[in-house]
C-alpha cells in the first residue's frame, strides 16, 4: 500500500491524526502491523512510537471478514504492552469500526472521545438574521460569567460521557489566561441579552473549537445566529475558508445544528488510553 493511500485512511480517524502520521513518517516513527488492499476492502494498522508516547492507529473501510485482522491487532498490542514500556499508550480507530473499537477496550483501553469532525462546505456566507443580542469579546470582569456558561453549557455532555463537570472553574486560572490570549486576536465572541451572558463562541486556526449556548437559551436560534456569527468572523476577517469543528458522538443534536448549517463530516473517530495496571 502506497504512502498516500495510508495517509487517505488514516484521514478518515481525522485530519489531526493525518498530520500527526506524516511527521511520524518524516522522522521514520512509523511501523505498519498490517495492510490490506483488495476491491472489498482498504485497511490500514500502524504504530507511531514516539519519544514521549505511542499511538496505535487502525482504520478499515468496512469490517466483513476481519477475524483475522482482529487477531493480528491483539497479538501486536499485547506484545507491546508485555514489554512494560513506560510511555503513554494510545489507540485511535475509524468511528465505524466497531469490532475494532470493543477489541481495544478488551484491551485494556478507555475511551477518552468518539465523534466527528465536520467542515463547512456553504459557498455563500451565511446570513445573520435580526437577533436582539450584544456582541462582545472578553474582559476579565466577565471571567465568572463566563465559567458559569461554559461549565453549564457543557454539563450533559460532560455527564453522558464521564468526564469533569466543572473543568472551567477547577482550571479557572488557565481558561482566563486562554481567553485572554484568544481575545488579542478576536478569537472569542460573546452573545448578550440584557447584560446576561447566553453564549459564546472560540476558533483556534481554522477549529471551531466551542459554541455554547446557556442552557435556558437553547433551543430558540440563539446557537444558529452563533453560528453563522463565528462562521462570517473566520471568513471575512481572518481569511479561513476550510472551517471545521469537533463533536462528540453523543451530541446529536449539536450535530444535526451543524449538519442544518451546511457542515458535513470528514472524519469519524474514536480516542482511547490504555490504562495501566497499579
Amino acid at each position: 500500500m502506497s504512502y498516500e493511500e495510508i495517509l487517505k485512511l488514516i484521514e478518515l480517524i481525522s485530519p489531526h491524526a493525518k498530520d500527526y502520521v506524516y511527521k511520524g513518517f518524516e522522522n521514520k516513527k512509523v511501523e505498519i502491523l498490517y495492510s490490506i488492499s483488495t476491491e472489498k476492502n482498504k485497511g490500514i494498522f500502524i504504530i507511531v512510537d514516539n519519544e514521549d508516547c505511542c499511538i496505535f492507529y487502525a482504520s478499515f473501510l468496512n469490517e466483513d471478514n476481519i477475524e483475522e485482522v482482529l487477531e493480528v491487532i491483539k497479538g501486536r498490542i499485547n506484545e507491546y504492552i508485555s514489554k512494560g514500556n513506560s510511555k503513554e499508550l494510545c489507540f485511535n480507530v475509524y468511528g465505524k469500526n466497531l469490532k475494532i473499537i470493543t477489541l481495544a477496550r478488551q484491551l485494556g483501553f478507555k475511551s477518552d472521545m468518539e465523534g466527528y469532525h465536520l467542515e463547512y462546505v456553504g459557498k455563500e456566507l451565511p446570513q445573520i438574521n435580526n437577533c436582539s443580542l450584544t456582541v462582545k469579546g472578553f474582559e476579565s470582569s466577565m471571567l465568572q460569567e463566563f465559567v458559569d456558561l461554559f461549565d453549564s453549557a457543557y454539563y450533559q455532555l460532560n455527564i453522558e460521557n464521564g468526564w469533569k463537570v466543572n473543568s472551567h472553574a477547577i482550571y479557572e486560572e488557565q481558561f482566563h489566561q486562554k481567553l485572554n490570549d484568544l481575545n488579542k486576536f478576536d478569537q472569542v465572541c460573546s452573545f448578550w441579552v440584557n447584560n446576561e451572558l447566553i453564549g459564546a463562541y472560540i476558533f483556534e486556526q481554522n477549529y471551531i473549537t466551542d459554541i455554547v449556548v446557556k442552557p435556558g437559551f437553547q433551543n430558540k436560534g440563539y446557537g444558529s445566529y452563533i453560528l453563522a456569527h463565528c462562521i462570517r468572523n473566520m471568513r471575512v476577517n481572518k481569511s479561513i475558508n476550510n472551517i471545521r469543528l469537533r463533536v462528540a458522538k453523543s451530541n446529536t443534536g449539536a450535530k444535526k445544528l451543524y449538519e442544518r448549517n451546511d457542515f458535513v463530516e470528514i472524519a469519524c473517530f474514536a480516542e482511547h488510553t490504555y490504562e495501566t495496571k497499579q
